[in-house]
């Protein structure tokens, strides 16, 4: 039970940070129509919305690449929360299949921290946008089976925190799809 409760803390911390970092409505306004345009056409709409709209009077230039960067950024450090909690229940997990299955993960989201996201960040800043794809869909893979580690278990502690990622890394590959591809915006 204080397994779940953990991961539960994590989404929480996560949220409050959202709801800190909440911009002016004037900010949000003046790039509105943008990003509703991006997140309507991504896989997760209201996560799409919540995320950009929290950071976006953080960056001085908000446009497809901005909000891409913004994302990868975003997940870069939501997965370094993860790898961190995930240590920390290792240290309290009694059952070996549970530990064993923690240690998987944090091989898991070692990659996705250190390789692939911080690859993506990289392909990023050259405009390899196809390469930011491929990364971002990694990402989501090591995340899924790190998932998977836990099918023998009663409960998995990171099933929130792996979809959470999962989710953003999909609005990613989302908003890169329309550099790779020519924009077309939608009618409002």
């Amino acid at each position: 039970m204080i397994l779940i409760r953990s991961s539960n803390i994590v989404l929480l911390y996560l949220a409050i940070l959202l709801a800190l970092f909440v911009p002016p409505s004037q900010s949000i306004l003046s790039h509105t129509s943008l990003l509703e345009q991006i997140c309507r056409q991504s896989p997760h709409y209201h996560l799409c919305v919540i995320t950009l709209r929290s950071s976006i009077h953080h960056r001085s230039k908000e446009d497809i690449v901005g909000f891409a960067r913004l994302t990868l950024e975003i997940v870069n450090a939501n997965a370094t929360i993860t790898l961190e909690h995930i240590d920390k229940i290792c240290m309290q997990a009694g059952n070996p299949k549970l530990k064993k299955a923690l240690k998987n993960c944090n091989v898991s989201y070692n990659m996705i921290v250190k390789v692939h996201l911080q690859e993506a960040l990289n392909a990023m800043n050259k405009g390899d946008y196809k390469d930011v794809q491929q990364k971002a869909y990694v990402a989501i893979l090591e995340a899924e089976s790190c998932n998977n580690k836990f099918k023998n278990l009663p409960t998995s502690p990171l099933r929130d925190t792996n979809r959470y990622v999962q989710n953003l890394c999909s609005i990613t590959m989302s908003i890169v799809d329309k550099l790779v591809q020519p924009y077309q915006p939608t009618s409002i």
